[in-house]
């Protein structure tokens, strides 16, 4: 069988941040060209937050480094709280993924202000994404073609040409991350029926300055979209080791990120209620961390400095990872998924505002989880995505949590290595994200995109 992708993995950990992202795509296109390769069609880098993105200096020192060797090729991606890759989980590294296959095409969209316009950068950076793709006038048609002639029909209303890769810069202490009002955007756009994936980038928990970065040039408060059209089958999964308790909640009155009412009293009454818990010991008056605003990033950075686990200061960072609560099919093209919802902080004593989109009319439940499952989490998210693809994949790209991080602690590492293990020796790359991404924000979720090897269908007459 002949191959249709050809794709290869680098790392570095140097400290000049220019031979770090020039050494880290080096070994990325020598590794792909080991494989078969010869020109990569896109790369993708990801660094670590803290080190390499610490300010707009360094960080563009590293991009310069990965630019000058991928010089012509489309590349992206952003800073982490942690890198995921064939070498492991490693922090303080940078690393990157070339991708060659001509049944593959991508075109990139970038626009600003995701603070205060979300919805209308998601839009923008579709539009110009659509704008600058560029597909093959001959292969995507016919691979098309060998679908309606061969494929039963049953195969063919799922098959699906266009896909979203999305990066945009995570949440600080001074900013949110607003990724539902950017995915909405995206929608208006392109339509529900096109799956999107991604993440928000992050700063190793500083939460000081995100970026991303494309084509040598680095952004702060932007979203990239990239819209890749391909004839390969791909996998996406979200999996995040929780399962519902019978406790659960009506949402009577929400607007946006903020629950009013639940079970037709103040959201927070219920939320203590139905958690065990004295109020004072989920939100208490004396350690606000969310509401810190900038002098938070002094105090964060002297308290890593002296070893202190700043996390463990806020109770409701504890109960978000432990018992989170968590939403069921409350949108329309999304089924049979609970989708885990982080409480980011309590709103004038009584009321609750998460870090994703709660709806109005939904319920939400409160949620449980094992270290075993938590652990196994991001294994059996690429184990769904690799079926999706009959187990023949090419390369993935992985998007786990920065929260679920913390809450593996020393684990994290085994969590990695799991994964890696159900993937064999496909090349991946991947990062701990201040958001994970599959057709809206998820939270304590991994996200997988799997590409296979196969094409939808036969690209033999």
């Amino acid at each position: 069988m002949p191959k249709n992708v050809f794709a290869g993995v680098g790392i570095s950990k140097n400290d000049d941040p220019f031979v770090a992202g020039k050494e880290a795509v080096e070994k990325a296109i020598n590794e792909m060209k080991k494989r078969g390769g010869k020109k990569p069609t896109f790369g993708i880098v990801f660094c670590s937050g803290g080190k390499y993105g610490k300010d707009d200096k360094t960080l563009q020192k590293l991009v310069d480094g990965a630019h000058s060797i991928f010089e012509n090729v489309t590349w992206f991606g952003c800073t982490t709280a942690g890198e995921l890759s064939n070498y492991g989980f490693t922090e303080n590294s940078c690393v990157a993924m070339a991708v060659e296959s001509e049944y593959i095409h991508v075109g990139i969209g970038i626009e600003n202000n995701t603070n205060d316009k979300p919805k209308e950068a998601g839009k923008q950076a579709t539009k110009q994404a659509l704008n600058s793709i560029k597909v093959d006038e001959y292969v995507e048609p016919y691979i098309r073609y060998l679908a309606e002639k061969k494929l039963p029909m049953y195969e063919l209303v799922k098959m699906i040409p266009y896909y979203v890769f999305m990066l945009t810069t995570g949440f600080t202490t001074t900013k949110r991350g607003n990724e539902d009002d950017i995915v909405e955007g995206i929608i208006d756009v392109i339509g529900p029926r096109i799956p999107i994936f991604g993440g928000s980038s992050a700063d190793d928990l500083n939460l000081k300055k995100t970026y991303i970065f494309c084509n040598g040039k680095i952004y702060d408060n932007s979203v990239l979209v990239a819209l890749i059209s391909t004839g390969l089958k791909i996998g996406l999964r979200v999996e995040h080791g929780y399962i519902p308790t019978e406790k659960s909640m009506f949402v009577n009155k929400a607007k946006d990120y903020i629950v009013y009412e639940l079970n037709g009293e103040a959201a927070f009454d219920k939320y203590a209620e139905i958690l065990g818990r004295k109020k004072e010991e989920i939100w208490p008056a004396s350690m606000k961390l969310q509401q810190l605003g900038p002098i938070s990033t002094a105090f964060m950075g002297f308290a890593k400095n002296i070893g202190v686990d700043v996390m463990k200061l806020s109770p409701i960072i504890e109960i978000n990872c432990s018992t989170p609560l968590a939403l069921c099919e409350y949108k329309p093209y999304v089924k049979g998924r609970f989708w885990v919802k982080a409480i980011d902080s309590i709103v004038d004593g009584k009321y609750i505002r998460f870090t994703e989109k709660v709806p109005q009319g939904t319920a939400l439940y409160l949620m449980k989880t094992t270290n075993e499952k938590s652990l196994t989490a991001a294994q059996q998210s690429v184990k769904e995505s690799m079926q999706e693809v009959d187990g023949m994949g090419a390369f993935s790209i992985v998007i786990d949590c920065a929260l679920h991080r913390w809450f593996l602690g020393k684990h994290a590492k085994r969590s990695t290595d799991l994964m890696e293990k159900t993937m064999g020796d496909i090349p991946f790359v991947g990062m701990f994200a201040y958001g994970e991404i599959l057709d809206g924000k998820h939270t304590l979720s991994v996200a997988s995109m799997v590409v296979g090897e196969k094409l939808v269908v036969s690209n033999k007459p």
